[in-house]
Formats: structure tokens, C-alpha cells, sequence
């Protein structure tokens, strides 16, 4: 029941994420950015990524436990909803389900001791989250390249300036 209610606050959630990344790179393109914009840009992309992530994942961990519960109980639980989209013949040899919450998904299971997969969209939600993720990590690694080549560019400045004043004391 946790599991449902999360999905639905993620599902709360996206549209107030949505509002602000769209009103981040509104700002990002008008004119009067700070000194340190695409940095900060970069972080603050990074950490929405990762929002990205947790959402798309709550959503289908709320999706997985809303499909396992329905086929639990109730009028025409069986056989569970995802598993009603097998063919007519696969659908006489069903013996139960099995929900995967890593990675997100829903499997059939046949009398014979095999699984089918269910025709759902956890493929789609489990490729959401890896790349939202995929791309959250790429970030701080750029953030980190970028800290890197500036803190690089700083300290040869720092030698380009010494060794044009060393010539003045020799003198």
C-alpha cells in the first residue's frame, strides 16, 4: 500500500518538476545570468536528473505493488491484469505471477515452471530511470571536469603572473 501512495505523490510531483525545469531554462537563456551560471546550471541539472530518476522509479514501484495487489483479491483478480494480454493458449497454462521490483516488471508464470513476460510499461519506466540516472551521473562528473579546468586554468595564471614579475625584482 506504501509503494501506491508514493507512486501517486510522484505522480504529484511531475508536474511541479516539469514547472521547474522549464522555468530554469527560461532563466538560463535571458539575458543577466550570473558570473558562475553554467555551473551552477550543471549542478542544479544534475540533481533534477536525479529527481527524474526517484520519480519515474516511484511510479512504476507503485505500478508493480498496484498490479500484484489486484491480482490478490476481488472479482475477476484472476488472472492478473497484466498477464491478460497473453495469447489465448498461453493464458490456459497460467499457474500464478511473480512482480520484480529490481528491475521493475511483471512475470507470468506457466505450469510448465517457465515465466512470461506481461505486456506492460516497465520496459519503458526501467529505461526512464536508467537514463534520468545515466544522465545525473554524467553531470557531477562534468561538474567535476569543469571545477578541475578552472582550478587548472587558475594556477597557470597564477604562474604566468609570477614569472612576468620575476624579471622586474631581478633587475
Amino acid at each position: 500500500m506504501f509503494l501506491i501512495l508514493l507512486m501517486y505523490a510522484a505522480l504529484l510531483a511531475v508536474p511541479l518538476w516539469s514547472m521547474a525545469v522549464a522555468v530554469k531554462l527560461i532563466s538560463a537563456v535571458l539575458p543577466g545570468r550570473r558570473p558562475n551560471w553554467a555551473r551552477d546550471l550543471l549542478r542544479w541539472s544534475a540533481g533534477m536528473a536525479a529527481v527524474a530518476a526517484v520519480i519515474a522509479y516511484s511510479i512504476g514501484l507503485g505500478s508493480v505493488q498496484w498490479d500484484a495487489s489486484e491480482a490478490e483479491s476481488g472479482a475477476g483478480s484472476s488472472p492478473a491484469a497484466p498477464c491478460r494480454s497473453l495469447p489465448p493458449g498461453t493464458l490456459d497454462r497460467l499457474a500464478g505471477y511473480e512482480p520484480s521490483y529490481f528491475p521493475l516488471g511483471f512475470d507470468c508464470l506457466m505450469d510448465d515452471g517457465h515465466a512470461v513476460a506481461a505486456d506492460d510499461p516497465y520496459d519503458l519506466l526501467n529505461a526512464l530511470t536508467a537514463a534520468f540516472a545515466l544522465a545525473a551521473v554524467l553531470l557531477v562528473l562534468s561538474v567535476g571536469f569543469r571545477n578541475e579546468h578552472r582550478a587548472r586554468e587558475r594556477a597557470e595564471a597564477k604562474a604566468k603572473a609570477k614569472r612576468s614579475t620575476e624579471p622586474l625584482e631581478a633587475s
